[in-house]
């Protein structure tokens, strides 16, 4: 009989947890927006007022795009001209993001839609649980009621642990994606290679963000602290990066340390998270046997 409430209850508690966190989200998302619209306005008054024609240019070629903007070899050391490219490479991805936030937002409010009525199902359903245990004390039965919510919020804890490691995970793929697409492209000789890791960086940008507002949650729930370093800066470091190896000609060596600096701080984050799942896990199981001693006293 317990089983049966024991589904049910993780179940609304899981709802309840992604409704709040969505809830969330779609703040956070439409901030994002804002953000995002608000920096392309201000590229284009600081940067693109004399040079229009600069936002015209199509750059899904990267190489195409470093030369129309640097020009001849005598041009590209003029710190403008770099400017004016990395304003460029920023506003390009804020059309993007913007894009894909926009997308992002209609996902989840129809998620949203579909999740109403969980928390009151949810106390409804520990109560009949509790029910079902006779228990003379009424402080026990407080005990028991207290009990089962703390496994439930260790459990959604877990949950939540789990879909950092995953955005982690999909962080990491790609940024190991930006790495080998950097490598084969050797000293900017191969324009295909250039454009993929241009791609890939700008993905790992994003799911960094997800990434470190995942981590954000996790600090929230449980009081562990992860360091994740200067995740929103990545698209910034790499750019300055791409642009400076294009400079000097000394091959992608700058752009090859940010993406991999960047990468070996996620490693550690992820470390750190790995752990953190092994405590809760061991904190619910913890419960569990208590949970297990009033009930068999009852």
């Amino acid at each position: 009989m317990h089983k049966k409430y024991n589904e049910k209850i993780s179940d609304m508690k899981k709802c309840i947890q992604k409704k709040n966190k969505l809830r969330m989200l779609l703040k956070q998302t439409e901030q994002d927006i804002i953000k995002e619209k608000l920096l392309l306005n201000k590229i284009s008054a600081e940067y693109m007022k004399c040079n229009q024609d600069v936002l015209k240019i199509e750059s899904d070629d990267i190489i195409s795009l470093f030369h129309a903007i640097l020009g001849k070899d005598e041009e590209k050391h003029s710190e403008e001209r770099q400017k004016l490219l990395k304003a460029k490479l920023v506003y390009d991805q804020c059309k993007n993001n913007v894009n894909y936030l926009v997308n992002e937002t209609k996902k989840i409010v129809d998620i949203l839609a579909n999740l109403e009525g969980c928390d009151e199902e949810y106390e409804e359903l520990i109560n009949k649980k509790v029910e079902t245990i006779y228990i003379e004390d009424e402080e026990t039965r407080q005990d028991l009621k207290g009990l089962i919510k703390r496994k439930e919020d260790m459990n959604a804890n877990i949950v939540e642990i789990d879909e950092a490691i995953c955005y982690g995970e999909k962080a990491l793929e790609s940024i190991e994606k930006t790495i080998a697409e950097l490598e084969a492209a050797g000293d900017f000789e191969n324009p295909q290679n250039m454009n993929d890791a241009r791609n890939y960086a700008e993905q790992t940008h994003r799911l960094l963000g997800k990434f470190k507002k995942e981590i954000s949650d996790i600090t929230m729930v449980t009081g562990t602290e992860i360091a994740v370093g200067a995740f929103e800066n990545f698209s910034d470091l790499f750019f300055d990066s791409l642009i400076f190896d294009w400079v000097v000609q000394l091959g992608i060596s700058k752009s090859l340390d940010a993406a991999k600096n960047t990468k070996n701080q996620l490693d550690k984050a992820m470390s750190k998270l790995y752990e953190e799942k092994v405590t809760e896990e061991f904190m619910v199981r913890h419960i569990e046997e208590q949970i297990n001693q009033i009930m068999e006293k009852a």
